[in-house]
């Protein structure tokens, strides 16, 4: 159920205009100042000296328009009540066309929406700089405005918008796009530059602090930069405690998610763990399907990642997790997402360490998800995404126990010549190395038919050993290129023999 909150100098009249609307009190509660006004992400209205004002929405709850302060009104309490609760057709019944508070609320209810905007819709938010950026930047705009338009009118607000608070909100939203368009330095400054404020309150603080954590992690590069780790982690962690002080429990996730992955790059993977279900708790308490599979799918990924580095006790874990994803990344409302996990559960299936016995099972489920997964991320589509799949099932399908139907062998290699046309030297080097590296090792579990079979791939193999070395300057690839080659060359002996 909607909820909404009234924070009031004058409790009765308050109440008394609230209770002509039938029901109306159900929803919403009526408090002043000196009660404990709680800090949670249902809309707040504040009637304080007859003026009507609505606090800064510091969690993303809805588009970040700044409605002007307005005389009290029963008509117009009623209008932002309803409003609030997202009953705009109840909301628009209480003020007429020609009031600027009608005109206010159009225009949020189509940024919400997503709706088209024409010029004479967005004029009344020419007056205040932060709404004339807000509404190029997030709006349908006819015709849209390109991106240099909408940067100059966020500098624009930010010189002439005075109080620091709103500043600051515009600074946030302003870095939101800075990061869009990958202007992280930017970005980055002009929010340092705003937690040096004094002035403004502990939401702005630490929901500024929080975007600027996010924006350095897109510093963050192997080698790993301790300093900037821990500066991260402390940035994060701070948060982290303010949002969950007040009841931000998604504010709180979203940043443990980030707090995770920063962990699991340590290496830290206990303390990464410990952070996801967190996350994934508050969102459950949230109600917010889509944010649990994500949380979900980042779960299974750590989980993978540490099964990887010496604790295969946790494949199963991860496939677990993936699993669970599952059950909200459907295959009719999610397909790209749905691929992924599978794209993901067949890499894990053919790798999980399990008895011979159960080989043969384990290789099914893990070719059935690889084909879940081409389903989507087919050739003509998502040519780097197919290459990619299909890459990752050649390399499953060497180490499948042998099959009784078809050879696993032939359809890796395949996989791996679908995955080489589409990994063009040209645009994909890396990617390309990486599949004649692969493909090289199936060329040593391959047999030869014949002796001209044996001459031929012989001469192929050099071919691609010596092509990773001019594609790339990766020393583990170019450490497996000469490896190969020195095999190769010790059977020359072998192969002059027949």
């Amino acid at each position: 159920m909607y909820y909404a909150y009234v924070i009031t100098d004058e409790k009765a009249l308050i109440e008394a205009c609230i209770a002509t609307a039938d029901s109306l009190s159900e929803v919403v509660g009526v408090l002043t100042p000196q009660d404990n006004v709680p800090d949670t992400s249902l809309p707040q209205i504040w009637v304080i000296d007859r003026y009507i004002s609505c606090p800064l929405d510091w969690q993303d709850a809805a588009p970040p328009y700044v409605l002007p302060q307005l005389n009290f009104s029963p008509e117009y309490l009623l209008a932002l009540v309803f409003f609030k609760l997202d009953n705009h057709a109840v909301a628009f019944q209480y003020i007429s066309e020609n009031e600027p508070l009608f005109q206010h609320l159009t225009l949020m209810a189509h940024l919400q929406q997503t709706y088209g905007l024409t010029s004479l819709m967005t004029k009344v938010a020419e007056s205040f700089p932060h709404n004339w950026a807000i509404v190029h930047h997030y709006g349908s705009i006819v015709p849209p405005v390109d991106f240099a338009t909408v940067k100059n009118y966020y500098q624009q607000a930010l010189i002439n918008i005075e109080d620091a608070e709103i500043q600051a909100f515009t600074a946030k939203h302003y870095a939101n796009l800075l990061m869009d368009v990958h202007q992280e330095a930017e970005a980055e400054a002009l929010l340092a530059r705003i937690l040096n404020l004094k002035s403004i309150s502990k939401k702005a603080r630490y929901s500024v602090q929080s975007l600027l954590s996010q924006i350095l992690m897109t510093k963050v590069s192997v080698p790993y930069d301790n300093v900037l780790m821990k500066q991260i982690t402390r940035m994060q962690q701070d948060c982290i405690r303010f949002f969950e002080k007040i009841g931000w429990k998604v504010n709180a996730a979203l940043l443990l998610i980030d707090a995770s992955e920063v962990a699991n790059m340590a290496q830290s993977y206990a303390e990464s763990l410990k952070f996801i279900n967190r996350a994934i708790q508050y969102f459950k308490s949230e109600e917010i399907p889509a944010f649990i599979g994500e949380a979900l799918f980042r779960k299974a990924t750590l989980l993978y990642t540490w099964s990887k580095n010496g604790s295969p006790q946790y494949y199963k874990s991860a496939i677990n997790a993936f699993q669970d994803a599952l059950k909200v990344f459907k295959k009719e409302t999610y397909p790209q997402k749905f691929a992924d996990i599978h794209h993901n559960l067949g890499v894990l299936y053919a790798e999980i360490p399990v008895a011979d016995a159960e080989q043969a099972i384990w290789a099914a489920f893990s070719a059935s998800s690889f084909q879940q997964a081409l389903e989507y991320y087919d050739k003509t589509n998502f040519p780097y995404q197919y290459a990619m799949v299909c890459s990752n099932y050649a390399i499953a399908l060497m180490n499948f126990p042998p099959a009784k139907l078809h050879d696993n062998y032939q359809k890796a290699a395949d996989l791996f010549e679908e995955a080489l046309h589409i990994r063009a030297a040209d645009h994909y080097p890396f990617e390309r190395a990486l599949t004649l590296a692969n493909q090289l090792e199936l060329y040593w579990l391959t047999h030869n038919e014949n002796e001209a079979a044996a001459q031929q791939k012989y001469q192929e193999m050099i071919d691609k050993a010596q092509e990773i070395r001019q594609l790339v300057t990766d020393n583990t690839l170019l450490e497996q290129a000469n490896i190969h080659l020195e095999q190769l060359d010790k059977l020359k002996p072998v192969l002059n023999t027949y």
